[in-house]
């Protein structure tokens, strides 16, 4: 059943930013050059490499969990995950038109890995640990060829699958325990696996990369181990493996194959190398050279991601990485290759050749696009400017430009969570809520490349700031907590005998009168009342000159969110119960009802600030524009894949900005204009 109002306006969707960095080989990109292929969510997205345009494919009803594109490009595959007991469905897209073509659904809970034969007459699809069968599709009828277990017994998971590049009878598969290759009987409806004889080598292969397509075919496996190994297609014999001294660290987890033989290699612990096999002249014996290799060096080594996705451009002339922290990066081929390697240098003494380790130089590497990577928890303008916002996800604050939709600054405090951030009116400083019951404050340093701690306020609640605001002049915070508390904190500052700035954080009041979690703050402009929502049922108005309550609203619900009217004399409530609440301010009697969702709670809400407008997003995805005064939905956003957790409209009120529970910023274009 869909909640979407008939006949309704949709909202223009400006731009997406969103990347599941977590699905294994999920960057892709079209045979045609000019689309980037990715999953967002439940969602698979196109994007134009140049123009950044992007359509959305859209028919999941869960996480995308693997992608693959045909050989002519002409077809898109992608599968999903599910629950317990459900069966994960296949869709299979044309990909000029953006339509979907067909659904398969055989496999159970997830869809492991998926991949088109060389001539796209046959999808194998591999189902995940609670399926654990590989299936073969006839893609001109739709329909089911054959199947089978993927693996023996005794074997564990089979991670993932790959098609020959010359056959379409002959594919693949590997994980824990288990190599094997696949011919297919068309005739008979039947595949026949042969067992890749390993010897006594045991390994966990995690990629694949054909090249049986060369004078001596091969397939090379990544392992978790850290090492490649080679089998030869011919003989089903493992014949070459490397590197066998300085694996790569946490295992290869990802392959691609250039034209020269060279091969391209993602590691997980963020390591992109181009390396190669070649044969000793005098010994006929197979090694293994690494000979360029590269990792972020904004990141540390701790918190290095896992390399999920090497995808050639073309030729190879230029590839995209992706990451598992959702970061995206353009490697120039010709500038990468010559920016490092293992180079030779006589010392001058000796006379002797000295061999340096491989360099690692960011030359030919260009980081494209930045997404986050988990539920994005709170977004914030500054007052009065809308080429900035401000968000954050776990251990993260961001801020972005808006005008070219990339991050400009990040600020990391490693495990822990930030739950809520504001910004002063002077837009100077950042407070945020954390996990840990920290109030941290952030400032921009003088060159404007980094966020620098002004201070932090420990045990300022016991359970978590859950919620934060701050009034028009920057000298007060009202906080709010797990526990259920709202607190009050007077910020003065002063000097040090450096020159420093140095920032006291007092507790002016604390009020107790609320019994379970403080999910929303909003202090009035005139900062004489605050209003605070909470999981108990009730929002409560505060007078902040008294500290004390002034009015209470009760609802049979878990409010999630509020916000005052233009001229704040009335309140505006939304929570589990999908209904959006007005309420008078002075006394808290309710005004009127609005059905904000029939499919789940309503957990963000925003006034335009023309104050003709309210945005609504929730669990039902959608976001929703609302008239004030009538109280009906004049247009609707759908795009997203996930759960909406925060909406802002931007002080220009030209753009809406909405985050979710999968990481996804989208953009929209506001529909009406701003009364003067």
């Amino acid at each position: 059943m869909t909640d979407t109002p008939i006949d309704v306006p949709r909202l223009e969707l400006d731009s997406i930013i969103g990347f599941n960095g977590d699905v294994n080989a999920g960057l892709k990109v079209h045979p045609g050059r000019e689309h980037l292929i990715y999953p967002l969510g439940n969602t698979v997205i196109i994007e134009h490499v140049t123009t950044k345009e992007f359509s959305q494919l859209s028919g999941h009803t869960n996480n995308v969990s693997c992608i693959a594109v045909s050989p002519s490009g002409n077809y898109l595959a992608s599968g999903q995950v599910t629950h317990m007991g459900f069966k994960a469905n296949v869709i299979i897209w044309d990909f000029h038109r953006k339509q979907q073509i067909a659904t398969l659904s055989l496999h159970k809970v997830k869809v492991q890995d998926l991949a088109f034969s060389p001539n796209e007459k046959y999808l194998v699809t591999l189902g995940g640990q609670d399926d654990g069968s590989v299936v073969v599709w006839d893609l001109a009828s739709k329909e089911a060829i054959c199947g089978n277990q993927a693996q023996v017994e005794s074997a564990g998971v089979t991670y993932c699958v790959a098609y020959s590049n010359v056959s379409d009878d002959v594919f693949v598969t590997g994980g824990d325990g288990t190599l094997r290759v696949w011919e297919l009987d068309v005739g008979n409806r039947k595949i026949k696996a042969t067992n890749v004889v390993m010897g006594q080598l045991k390994r966990v292969v995690k990629c694949i990369q054909m090249a049986d397509h060369m004078a001596e075919p091969f397939f090379f496996c990544g392992t978790t181990t850290g090492d490649i190994i080679g089998i030869n297609m011919r003989t089903r014999l493992f014949q070459v493996q490397g590197p066998k001294k300085d694996l790569f660290s946490k295992g290869v987890t990802a392959l691609a194959l250039l034209k020269s033989g060279d091969f391209l290699v993602g590691a997980g612990d963020g390591e992109v190398a181009l390396a190669k096999f070649y044969k000793k002249q005098d010994k006929g014996e197979v090694l293994f050279e690494k000979k360029r290799s590269w990792k972020d060096k904004n990141l540390s080594n701790l918190s290095s991601p896992a390399i999920t996705s090497v995808a050639l451009r073309g030729d190879g002339h230029q590839f995209y990485v992706g990451a598992a922290n959702s970061q995206i990066y353009r490697f120039n081929y010709a500038e990468y290759v010559s920016g490092g390697g293992d180079q030779k240098q006589i010392n001058k003494k000796t006379g002797l050749k000295i061999e340096k380790k491989t360099q690692t130089d960011d030359k030919g590497v260009e980081l494209v696009k930045t997404c986050h990577s988990k539920a994005v928890k709170d977004v914030v303008f500054p007052f009065g400017f809308s080429n900035l916002i401000v968000t954050c996800q776990e251990e993260e604050i961001r801020v972005w430009n808006m005008s070219t939709k990339k991050e400009i600054l990040r600020h990391v405090v490693a495990n822990k969570t930030c739950n809520a951030v504001c910004i002063t009116r002077d837009g100077k400083t950042i407070f945020s809520a954390w996990d840990d019951g920290i109030i941290r404050g952030y400032g921009f340093s003088k060159d404007g490349k980094s966020l620098k701690q002004k201070f932090e306020r420990g045990e300022a609640h016991s359970k978590g700031v859950t919620a934060i605001s701050c009034t028009s002049d920057g000298r007060r915070i009202v906080s709010g907590g797990g526990e259920g508390q709202v607190r009050i904190w007077d910020i003065t500052r002063s000097m040090n005998a450096k020159g420093e700035d140095v920032y006291i954080i007092k507790l002016a009041e604390t009020m107790m009168e609320h019994k379970g979690t403080v999910s929303d703050v909003k202090i009035t402009n005139g900062d004489l009342e605050c209003a605070t929502a909470s999981n108990d049922g009730t929002c409560i108005i505060w007078d902040l000159e008294n500290k004390r309550r002034k009015g209470i609203v009760f609802a049979n619900t878990l409010f999630k969110c509020l916000t005052y009217d233009a001229k704040e004399v009335q309140l505006v409530t939304s929570g589990t119960d999908r209904k959006i609440g007005f309420w008078e301010t002075h006394g808290g009697e309710r005004i009127r009802d609005l059905d904000g969702s029939s499919s789940g709670s309503v957990n963000a809400i925003d006034l335009s600030p023309d104050g003709r407008f309210l945005v609504t997003g929730g669990d039902d995805r959608m976001i929703k524009v609302w008239t004030y005064q009538e109280g009906e939905v004049v247009a609707v956003g759908i795009g997203h894949s996930d759960s909406v957790i925060k909406v802002k409209i931007c002080p220009n009120q030209n753009l809406i900005v909405s985050v979710s529970e999968d990481g996804a910023i989208l953009i929209w274009k506001f529909p009406f204009t701003p009364r003067c």
